[in-house]
């Protein structure tokens, strides 16, 4: 998994599993709402016939999303 584990990251705060790609798996969404001091991102991880792999997972932000991402907390609530 791309980056580094910091204190504070609050990684896994928030967790959904969601078929994002409708391939019948549901891929992992693990938020992290305190990464990059409180800005937040949430981690896409895509699913296997095995499970969540890291292979080709990203995270996106408030800010990639076009929002204000300084000290949003982003992730924090991950609604269905």
């Amino acid at each position: 998994m791309p980056g580094t584990a910091e204190k504070g990251d609050h990684w896994g705060g928030q967790v959904r599993l969601a078929d994002t790609d409708a391939d019948g798996r549901s891929e992992l969404l693990a938020a992290a709402p305190g990464e990059n001091t409180d800005d937040g991102v949430v981690w896409w991880l895509a699913a296997s016939t095995t499970g969540a792999v890291s292979t080709g997972s990203w995270s996106y932000g408030g800010g990639s999303l076009g929002a204000s991402g300084t000290d949003a907390r982003f992730g924090t609530p991950i609604d269905e």
